[in-house]
Formats: C-alpha cells, sequence, structure tokens
C-alpha cells in the first residue's frame, strides 16, 4: 500500500516538473496543457486585423449556436469555442478612451463595475503579458451559472485605433490546466 502512495506521489510530481519546463518553453506548434501536448495554428480575427495562436480545436461557432450560448443581443463579435462548448475565446471591439492609455487601469475599473453587478464573482489576479510590440492586460476570476462554475479570463489590447476585449472561458475544474497556456497563447496575438 505504501509503494503504490509513493508511486503516485512520484507521477504527480513528474507531471508537475514538465508542466514547469512547458511554461518556460517559447509557444511554437503545440502547447502542454496539462498532462496533454494541443496542437496549435495560427486564426484570424476581426477579418485579418489580428492574429492569435490558438489550439486547433477551437474553431468559429456558429451563428445559431453563438445565440444559444450567448443570449443577449449584445454578444461578442467574434466567438470561438470547441466542439462541446466547454473551452471558449471571445473578442469584441470596445470603444477606446484616448485619455486612459494604460489597460491595466481600464481593466481594473472595468473589475470594479463588474464587483457592484456581480457580488458572488470571485476575483483572483490581475497583470500583464507581452506580446512582440505591444502589452495584454488581463484578470481573472470565478463565475456561477446554472449547471456550475466557469474560470473566465478578460484580457484587453490595442489594435489600430480601437481597443479589443477578450475573454477566455472554461469549466472551473479546469482553470489550473488552462490559465497557463492562455497566458502563453496571448503573448502570440499580432496586429497588423
Amino acid at each position: 500500500m505504501e509503494k503504490e502512495c509513493v508511486d503516485k506521489m512520484i507521477l504527480a510530481l513528474r507531471n508537475k516538473y514538465r508542466e514547469k519546463l512547458a511554461q518556460e518553453l517559447p509557444v511554437g506548434k503545440e502547447i502542454q496543457a496539462g498532462a496533454s501536448s494541443i496542437p496549435l495554428r495560427r486564426e484570424e480575427i476581426f477579418r485579418g486585423k489580428c492574429t492569435m495562436l490558438l489550439p486547433e480545436t477551437i474553431r468559429d461557432l456558429d451563428r445559431k449556436k453563438a445565440a444559444v450560448k450567448y443570449r443577449s443581443l449584445n454578444r461578442p463579435q467574434v466567438i470561438k469555442s470547441d466542439s462541446k462548448g466547454d473551452v471558449s475565446f471571445t473578442f469584441s471591439i470596445i470603444p477606446s478612451d484616448e485619455r486612459e492609455e494604460i489597460q491595466l487601469n481600464r481593466l481594473k475599473k472595468i473589475q470594479d463595475d463588474m464587483k457592484k453587478i456581480w457580488k458572488q464573482n470571485v476575483f483572483y489576479d490581475m497583470g500583464e503579458v507581452t506580446s512582440d510590440t505591444f502589452s495584454i492586460a488581463w484578470m481573472d476570476f470565478k463565475s456561477f451559472c446554472l449547471n456550475g462554475s466557469l474560470y473566465s479570463m478578460l484580457f484587453l489590447f490595442d489594435m489600430e485605433e480601437e481597443t479589443v476585449l477578450g475573454n477566455f472561458h472554461c469549466v472551473f475544474s479546469e482553470y489550473d490546466i488552462w490559465k497557463p497556456v492562455v497566458l502563453k497563447l496571448l503573448t502570440t496575438i499580432q496586429t497588423k
């Protein structure tokens, strides 16, 4: 019985070591997500105004499915999701405020507004990652829905004269797998 416990501990430590190594590697044709390696491809967003490396399983969500999943008429302009709808990226162009140059401050204001409306949300971290030529501000949080809870990561970046508000979300039980992956994927955003 003790030998079995030690073997499980060794396997867990090996997996953790592999995850740590994967965090240090640059993003390439694939990315490590937990114990799995996920192939990536460059996706166009907003008709090529920007691109981002995303998992190959993530595709544009068709209009009917988007209307069911995002019931508001004010749904994001670009919605990309896996076939089950468990992992999604959304992108919206929002009004750009010339006076507010620091996206992290703008994201903090969004967070403050969200706290007023959705008091049950649990907010975690906030930070910035750097793409080739610009910074992307991000924050993550846990929200609740009818059938459980969601992990979400909001991110902001400038594209030409516009600001893009992005959102990644998945089932909360998988946040520890997806958070480091999404942070690395954000560094692959390119604007034209």
